[in-house]
């Protein structure tokens, strides 16, 4: 009975893992680190995941802050980039198709997950065709 007992509470333990976010944002990094994501709105798409699990895991950083911003029309992006940087640390693309624009935000460094603003621009003519191309791939 002591036994079953320790397997339930092992397993119970293990579930809560796999429900948290700050779990998800890691577990969940090797397929989204170098590829382009949709966020549709739909909670179940890959892109608007990882949307939440990045507020989750960024809480009070300058990244979280953008994503969380109601002082404007942006929104959530149309569509995301992530990958690691040079030094290893953590970054993201967030397009904005309705605004022709793209904010980058990355880790000032390793272990340091208070992700900043490096930059922002226009997209460029690539990231516009990779944007259809994840268009009609839905």
């Amino acid at each position: 009975m002591n036994n079953s007992i320790t397997k339930l509470m092992g397993f119970l333990v293990l579930l809560s893992f796999f429900s948290c976010k700050a779990f998800m944002y890691g577990y969940t990094w090797n397929k989204a680190e170098n590829k382009y994501y949709l966020v549709t709105g739909d909670k179940d798409n890959f892109g608007d995941k990882r949307i939440k699990y990045i507020k989750s895991f960024h809480k009070q950083s300058a990244l979280a802050n953008f994503l969380n911003c109601d002082c404007n029309s942006r929104g959530l992006p149309t569509f995301i980039y992530e990958y690691e940087t040079t030094t290893k640390c953590r970054g993201i693309r967030l397009y904005y198709a309705k605004i022709d624009s793209v904010f980058f935000f990355e880790e000032p460094k390793k272990n340091n997950h208070g992700s900043i603003q490096t930059n922002a621009r226009k997209m460029n003519e690539t990231e516009h065709q990779s944007f259809e191309k994840l268009k009609t791939a839905k």
